[in-house]
């Protein structure tokens, strides 16, 4: 009795919903930190302890409270924080890392508690902080005193206006940035102090390989004979023509993209000039057989010296014809020589991203700085603004050779990034300087059709160009497939048969690998399951990410449209072949269907696959699901300690009811409404009080259980004969609805 009092109190604590506090964790990645924030209540009290090298927690001295982690993997990825787990009672969030880290963690505008996760070596001995008072986020990338240098995506010097600690915004103007007055010194600062703190900040960044300073003389303007104006690299001119020399520039250009990372740049707020980005000017109609042949006689002059003044308006005809490899050869014959702009220039014209970092941030200058960081740009962050209007004024002024190269990559790039309007700007100008509409403009046409969701015409147009022989038509024959697949859509037998060949033919280029795997997507939306399976094997040297989106594009396909014969033959025969390639999403998703068929060991094998988060909350479900399936309720119940909600509760009664504690199990699914499964549990536990007020067939037939026996009450008479008569045909009458309500189905 005392155990179905306790089993009832608790099915109704389950069932009130506890008054929460919801706090939400938002994140962001800094470079060589991690952070996380959290909206606190004001008088709050918390805690930091970090007493294992790979677990942070934070408690509160206030519990009940709701932590809304569902979006913090949106803006990072798992190399430093491996998961978010909240108390069961809502006085902690446990952080469990998955790199050696530290954390330290204060309070940001009295309302904001702010974690960091460094890189740093754990002391095994226990730490705890308590909350200390506020300070500013003084981390590399972003620095809040008066006087403090910020470097990353917000350099400057003095506090970050932006007020938000994850994406500094504020991005002064060329005007702004020259004439805006420097802060007052802070009271009591003594003199020399400024100097003092700005020389410890920047040896610090250098020791830690965040700065390579150039030092250079101040550039000087040049021209030679034709009136080709030479730039002189980033420069911000004021009023009046005078020039501010005196910047530090990271030595970027030419590094790998990778290496780009460890460096930044102090002072290169400002636009580049439009001077220095007048490209129509550096040639014209006869620069490819005049201009340059001219340049080039006169590129070594006495002793075999390079003349460097000659080599740099050299590149610059190469840059106006969209040359941008001969260019760069030839800037690299001048090693003592930095020229950023006209190597980023010569980047972009190619049609590579530009990885000096020149027109980072410049996508909102008034003036062609704009079109060349639209341009040479893979993504921008959410806050940057593009100037529509100057991007387009500028894109007009170029040579008709560079809007025929560049024209097509810039519309898609401005549609990519929310401004389909300006994009179909630029091809319309283009074909109107142009006189036609190439399939470079109709392949760019497309992907805004499908960006704007318009993917009906993005298929036809995209079937058009891959129907005849062109440049574009192997590629535009990928991304039909590739639009066909996000959407679910059909995919033609032309199509496939399109795909199957240029992956052949073109299986050694550069587009060979996006063919291949247009491929395996065509056959396997067209339930060629064998083929497609088999193709995956044939190719083991493409790229890894590429057999990785093919083997879950296949996989998911497989999952959501096969039938069970094929199925389970591409999936329970050997799945270790997947494993390490196969994302967790399509991993989980085979692992659900194969339980839903019945194999629950299969099933477990998808789910020890590499990447897959053990910890995370759909993953715990479907492993007490399959503890299920195999009869292991102890383990399925284990596994469920700490999570909350609906789909936790059913799967927690039904492990009880598999333990044989049906009062629990009658209480859980009368919570969640599921009164079949509560009269069933309630039946097996022989509560027939609690059937009987059910009514129903069930009810009925627990009245008669519950029944005492008929008194007679004297000797036989024709009354007593009468009323033993109705009981029994009442008694047969209740018997047979239960076994007709109970009846198994036929096989």
């Amino acid at each position: 009795m005392i155990r179905s009092l306790a089993a009832s109190l608790l099915v109704c604590l389950l069932a009130v919903p506890a008054f929460a506090q919801n706090i939400p964790v938002r994140s962001g990645e800094h470079g060589n930190f991690t952070r996380l924030a959290l909206d606190i209540p004001a008088d709050l009290v918390w805690r930091l302890e970090q007493v294992e090298a790979e677990r942070v927690t934070l408690h509160f001295e206030r519990d009940g409270l709701r932590f809304d982690t569902s979006a913090v993997f949106d803006r990072i990825d798992q190399s430093r924080i491996r998961t978010l787990t909240p108390s069961a009672a809502g006085d902690a969030l446990q952080i469990d890392l998955s790199c050696p880290c530290v954390a330290d963690a204060f309070t940001l505008q009295g309302r904001m508690l702010v974690l960091d996760i460094l890189p740093g070596t754990f002391t095994p001995t226990p730490q705890t902080v308590e909350a200390p008072a506020e300070k500013p986020a003084q981390r590399r990338g972003e620095t809040a005193g008066l006087f403090d240098i910020r470097v990353g995506q917000n350099p400057g010097i003095g506090p970050d206006p932006s007020g938000s600690p994850f994406l500094p915004s504020f991005r002064p103007t060329q005007g702004e940035a020259i004439t805006a007055p420097a802060p007052a010194p802070e009271p009591g600062l003594e003199p020399g102090r400024f100097e003092q703190m700005l020389a410890e900040q920047l040896a610090t960044a250098a020791t830690d390989g965040l700065l390579k300073p150039a030092v250079r003389e101040p550039p000087k303007a040049a021209s030679i004979p034709g009136g080709h104006a030479l730039p002189t690299g980033i420069r911000a001119d004021p009023p009046g023509g005078a020039h501010l020399p005196g910047s530090i520039e990271a030595a970027l250009a030419g590094r790998d993209p990778d290496e780009l990372q460890a460096y930044v740049r102090i002072g290169g707020i400002a636009c580049v000039s439009a001077s220095d980005l007048d490209v129509a000017s550096w040639g014209s109609e006869t620069t490819f057989d005049e201009l340059i042949p001219e340049l080039r006689s006169r590129l070594y002059g006495e002793f075999d010296r390079l003349d460097e003044e000659i080599m740099l308006a050299m590149a610059r005809a190469y840059i106006n014809i969209g040359f941008g490899a001969e260019a760069r050869s030839l800037l690299d014959l001048a090693q003592g020589r930095n020229e950023p702009v006209l190597m980023a220039l010569a980047a972009i014209v190619d049609g590579r991203a530009d990885r000096t970092g020149v027109f980072a941030g410049q996508t909102s200058c008034d003036g062609p700085a704009a079109l060349w960081a639209v341009a040479g740009s893979t993504t921008l962050p959410e806050s940057a603004q593009i100037d529509a209007n100057a991007v387009l004024r500028a894109f007009e002024e170029l040579p008709l050779q560079l809007r025929e190269l560049l024209g097509p990559n810039l519309a898609t790039r401005l549609a990519e990034e929310g401004l389909p309007a300006a994009a179909r700007g630029v091809i319309s100008r283009l074909a109107r300087a142009t006189g036609d509409h190439s399939d470079d403009m109709r392949f760019s046409e497309a992907r805004i059709s499908q960006l704007e969701g318009a993917v009906e015409d993005a298929q036809a147009l995209l079937g058009e160009i891959a129907a005849r022989p062109g440049p574009n038509a192997a590629e535009a024959v990928a991304a039909s497939i590739e639009i066909a697949t996000e959407h679910g859509s059909p995919i033609g037998t032309r199509m496939t048969d399109l795909s199957a060949a240029y992956s052949t033919e073109l299986r050694d280029t550069d587009q060979g690998p996006d063919l291949w795997l247009a491929n395996i997507r065509a056959l396997a939306a067209n339930a060629q399951y064998e083929e497609a399976f088999t193709a995956l094997q044939e190719n083991p040297e493409y790229p890894e990410e590429t057999r990785a989106k093919a083997v879950t594009d296949a996989l998911e396909i497989l999952t959501d449209h096969a039938a069970d014969p094929s199925f389970l033959k591409q999936t329970v025969g050997d799945p270790g072949r997947f494993d390490g390639l196969a994302k967790p999403a399509a991993a989980l998703a085979v692992a659900g269907r194969l339980l839903q068929i019945g194999l629950p060991d299969a099933a477990r094998a998808w789910l020890e696959f590499e990447g897959i988060d053990r910890a995370a909350r759909d993953t715990r479900l479907l492993k007490a699901r399959i503890h299920l399936a195999r009869g292991e309720p102890e383990e399925a119940e284990i596994g469920l300690i700490g999570l909350q909600g609906e789909d936790v509760l059913r799967l927690r009664a039904e492990a009880r009811r598999m333990m044989g504690d049906f009062e629990y199990a009658r209480n859980a699914f009368e919570t969640l409404g599921e009164t079949s499964r509560a009269e069933s549990a309630a039946w097996l536990a022989g509560d027939w009080a609690a059937l009987e007020a059910q009514g129903g067939t069930l009810g009925a037939a627990a009245a008669l259980a519950d029944s005492s026996p008929l008194d007679l009450g004297g000797p036989p008479s024709l009354a007593i004969a009468e009323s033993l008569a109705g009981s029994a045909e009442e008694t047969r009458s209740t018997l047979r609805a239960l076994l007709d309500e109970t009846r198994l189905p036929e096989p």
